[in-house]
């Protein structure tokens, strides 16, 4: 008896190896990414590692993605303190629900009017209401070959985003990590609202420059410029025929001082930034909810390219009958929409 125990404990000693070589080979285990949550800047950070890929991700700070690593190369401008952290400034803000600018900051849908805070003598509201709001809620992936956490901003009714935008809802945010790509997935939630809910969605990174300005170059596969009178678009569009810009053809960020709005984007036409110098680039895809492009160009040592799911005001031009050109996103009650962006970044 003793015997045969022995040999049956060693029979499923066996077995309980052979199925964890078996796993490990077809599973692939050693290529699992990794979650951690630390404290940085005096608030949760998670980070999110796929092979030679860190992301950095702030819930409380509007859960601003503010860096981006690739084989030790960081793409994005960081923050230059803790304050500075929350809002717009550095990383990848998140600007919601509405993109850029609100001319004197107000708009009516559907009888309903809204008056968001303006400073003293302010032409527009800016930026959305989402960049500085703790996102929560933390909910974390892990597969063999990428990683995700997910985080919701509540906009019910009494909360403080409801107050200032009264339409109940949730929005949730998912960062995906794989290897040398990051995606956001947006995920508008009105399955318990009553009224629709008129949003649009938008990234605001703070891209490094690479190497040198003049050896940077950008893509931008739009069809139309949108025509704008003092940084607001008037909702007519300029085709590319009739402008200085070559639109579909990579051009050097030397001596471009843009801050304008693009419109005609399609899913099957990436934007590509092209660090030459350096042999990086940055390929910018996304769904088709994204019909718009904000392209920024300060005299800084960063720029922005702003995937948006609308025009800049599309509130006001949609009211004005420019719907096409507004392309503002509407979520019925009872009904989610949800698009993304992808950063795929590639070094040769």
């Amino acid at each position: 008896m003793k015997s045969t125990g022995f040999h049956n404990a060693s029979l499923q000693s066996l077995i309980r190896l052979s199925v964890l070589l078996l796993l490990g080979t077809t599973c692939n285990f050693s290529n699992a990414g990794n979650i951690r949550v630390n404290t940085e800047m005096g608030q949760d950070v998670y980070t999110l590692i796929q092979g030679t890929t860190v992301v950095k991700v702030a819930p409380a700070s509007g859960a601003n993605v503010f860096s981006i690593r690739v084989n030790d190369v960081e793409y994005l401008h960081p923050p230059e303190t803790a304050e500075k952290l929350a809002g717009v400034g550095c990383g990848v803000p998140i600007l919601y629900p509405t993109p850029n600018r609100v001319r004197a900051g107000k708009f009516t849908f559907e009888d309903q009017a809204v008056q968001f805070p303006m400073k003293p003598k302010g032409r527009w509201f800016i930026h959305g209401l989402v960049n500085r709001h703790p996102w929560e809620k933390p909910v974390s992936k892990i597969a063999h070959d990428h990683v995700a956490v997910t985080f919701t901003a509540d906009f019910s009714e009494g909360t403080d985003l409801w107050k200032q935008f009264p339409f109940p809802h949730r929005i949730k945010l998912q960062v995906e990590v794989r290897e040398a790509r990051v995606r956001w997935t947006y995920t508008v939630d009105n399955t318990d609202g009553n009224k629709s809910v008129p949003f649009g969605f938008a990234l605001h990174p703070y891209f490094k420059y690479q190497g040198e300005r003049e050896q940077t170059f950008l893509t931008i596969p739009a069809t139309h410029m949108m025509e704008s009178e003092d940084r607001m678009p008037t909702g007519a569009l300029i085709a590319a025929d009739d402008l200085d810009l070559e639109l579909g053809e990579p051009m050097t960020l030397a001596g471009k001082s843009l801050d304008d709005v693009f419109w005609g984007m399609k899913p099957s036409e990436p934007t590509r930034i092209e660090f030459r110098d350096v042999r990086r680039q940055i390929q910018i895809s996304a769904s088709k909810e994204y019909t718009h492009l904000v392209v920024w160009t300060p005299d800084r040592s960063y720029f922005g390219v702003e995937s948006q799911t609308c025009s800049t005001d599309a509130h006001n031009l949609y009211a004005a009958g420019k719907v096409e050109e507004a392309h503002l996103q509407i979520c019925p009650p009872e009904e989610t929409m949800s698009g993304w962006v992808e950063y795929q970044f590639t070094a040769r």
